[in-house]
């Protein structure tokens, strides 16, 4: 195995237009690879480190979201079937936004309840939306707190934006499991997956964040990159906007953590679902499930990842030739809205994780790449 040319991807995408970044890759269940690129803090000159630097993981949070839900599934506390209204009450009656006759907005019932399994695959009928009045003013009623369950009971008070069932569409469906997950093991969010995945894991530096990276002095900065004047800039602010209050869990988008961290989940996941010094995490065949396409071809007019399917929260392989992937099929992780990538393949026993913290995240470019150059290092 020789890394070099991973390691001069990486440089390519800091001398191109990512700020900072850093990969952690493991194979046949050992650490082969370890490298950062770039600045953390460019204008303060402080050098990216996968061990140091903490980075909001956005969307690379479903992966942990899903395997929590599952490990309570394993323990039959719930079935994909299930409505999610006979554990959160506030979703049986739900609507959805539709036209009438002459083009007005309007809501209609749901023609069948959300399951739990729609809230896994994304089919739930939510989409990114929370300006709805029930939302805002459950914000202005619960705030500073605004718990995970409040808020997503309070979701529910707002139309959906399609009928539950349908189409694959990117929205709260995993926030909405997250509570789903506290109401059922009767703890938080944070501190199931403290209990059960972080500290198993030995990954002490990750956590459902409360909106802000803890120890600020180890942030990397949040940049932003502009298509319009074709550079990066410092963001605004070092705040995570998917996070509505002090108390507020986002299973969607509220894990900040090291790339050390979050390879160790990846690895995990990899091997079996057991940590290195053989704890059972999660299930073998439950990971296997995980990463089984679970979309019917007519739910995929808006996914985005040619030659990938859908499976449990996480994308996965089931066309290397649509897809550009040297990669085989069951190959399956997901990205980050700042530029988080994991990347696991448990037949070839590979895990890599991946991340730069830059919105308008540049992703089409860097995953494909990334990818590729990994399993071309391995055959070096």
């Amino acid at each position: 195995m020789d890394f070099q040319k991973l390691e001069k991807l990486m440089d390519h995408f800091t001398s191109w237009r990512i700020p900072g970044c850093s990969c952690v890759a493991y194979y046949r269940h050992k650490p082969v690879f370890k490298y950062s690129s770039g600045y953390a803090d460019v204008e303060k000159g402080v050098k990216m480190d996968c061990d140091r630097h903490k980075m909001f993981m956005y969307s690379c949070s479903p992966p942990v979201t899903c395997t929590a839900a599952l490990m309570l599934w394993e323990q039959g506390k719930f079935l994909f079937t299930d409505s999610i209204g006979d554990y959160m009450p506030a979703w049986k009656n739900v609507r959805v936004r539709a036209k009438d006759a002459d083009g007005a907005d309007i809501t209609v019932p749901a023609e069948k309840s959300i399951t739990v399994r729609d809230l896994f695959t994304m089919t739930s009928g939510l989409d990114y939306s929370t300006n709805g009045d029930a939302f805002r003013a459950a914000q202005e009623k619960y705030a500073p707190q605004c718990s995970t369950v409040d808020m997503m009971n309070a979701l529910a008070g707002d139309p959906l934006f399609r009928q539950p069932g349908g189409g694959w569409y990117y929205g709260m469906s995993h926030d909405v499991l997250g509570a789903l997950v506290e109401v059922i093991s009767g703890m938080s969010l944070r501190d199931y997956a403290k209990k059960y995945i972080f500290d198993p894991l030995g990954m002490e530096d990750t956590e459902y964040c409360d909106g802000t990276i803890k120890e600020s002095d180890r942030a990397a900065t949040l940049y932003c990159f502009s298509d319009e004047e074709g550079r990066y800039f410092r963001n605004g602010g070092q705040r995570n906007d998917m996070i509505f209050g002090t108390e507020y869990a986002s299973g969607g988008a509220g894990i900040a953590s090291t790339v050390t961290d979050m390879a160790k989940f990846a690895e995990m996941l990899a091997n079996g679902g057991k940590t290195p010094d053989g704890k059972h995490i999660i299930g073998r065949r439950t990971i296997d499930l995980m990463r089984r396409d679970a979309l019917r071809e007519d739910q995929k007019a808006d996914y985005w990842f040619p030659g990938y399917g859908y499976g449990l929260g996480v994308r996965t392989l089931v066309d290397p030739t649509a897809a550009g992937a040297t990669s085989a099929p069951g190959e399956f992780g997901w990205t980050g809205a700042a530029g988080a990538y994991m990347l696991v393949d448990p037949d070839s026993q590979v895990a890599l994780y991946y991340a730069h913290h830059m919105m308008n995240n540049q992703e089409p470019y860097t995953a494909p790449r990334l990818r590729n150059t990994l399993y071309a290092c391995l055959e070096d």
